[in-house]
């Protein structure tokens, strides 16, 4: 498994998950509208962003499993935004814990930032636990957002550099 640059011939990865059912209803954007071009044209300038970093996690025979990415990229406060998202095939397959581990490690030393946050709907169970289990914690701000005529609490999780062991 590793991380690399994302490249075209994830986009059919990349669109599986935008477009399943269960992202719907467990991320804020709507993902699920995104057409092939859109997510193309995402592949081709995500390299050129200049507070973002953006890999597609792939096991030895280079088949995306999943893309993360550090957004927000802040110099000055030294934090960033962490997301990540997996193919449903690769779920309990540890590549999102690897992924998640990765890409911390080079927001820490290579980045020299203090602070990793991200944000997630309270009625997505899975990834709450799979942050806590990774070593985040959660903030005490939350805030009520509104989806699907519904309000929703969105919790806020961080990890600090100290607090961070890559094992």
């Amino acid at each position: 498994m590793k991380l690399r640059e994302l490249k075209e011939k994830d986009v059919n990865g990349m669109l599986e998950w935008m477009h399943s059912k269960k992202t719907k209803d467990i991320f804020i954007k709507d993902f699920n509208s995104l057409t092939k071009e859109q997510v193309l044209d995402f592949i081709n300038n995500s390299s050129k962003l200049d507070n973002e970093l953006h890999y597609a996690c792939v096991d030895d025979n280079d088949n995306y499993l999943g893309t993360v990415s550090l957004k927000n990229i802040n110099k000055k406060t030294k934090d960033t935004e962490i997301a990540i998202s997996f193919i449903e095939k690769a779920h309990g397959s540890g590549a999102a814990k690897y992924a998640i581990s990765e890409i911390i490690s080079i927001a820490f030393n290579k980045l020299n930032l203090e602070r990793v946050y991200l944000n997630v709907l309270e009625t997505n169970k899975r990834a709450i636990a799979f942050y806590n289990k990774v070593g985040f914690k959660q903030d005490k701000y939350k805030e009520k957002i509104r989806k699907d005529n519904k309000d929703i609490d969105l919790l806020y999780f961080s990890i600090v550099k100290r607090e961070f062991n890559n094992e």
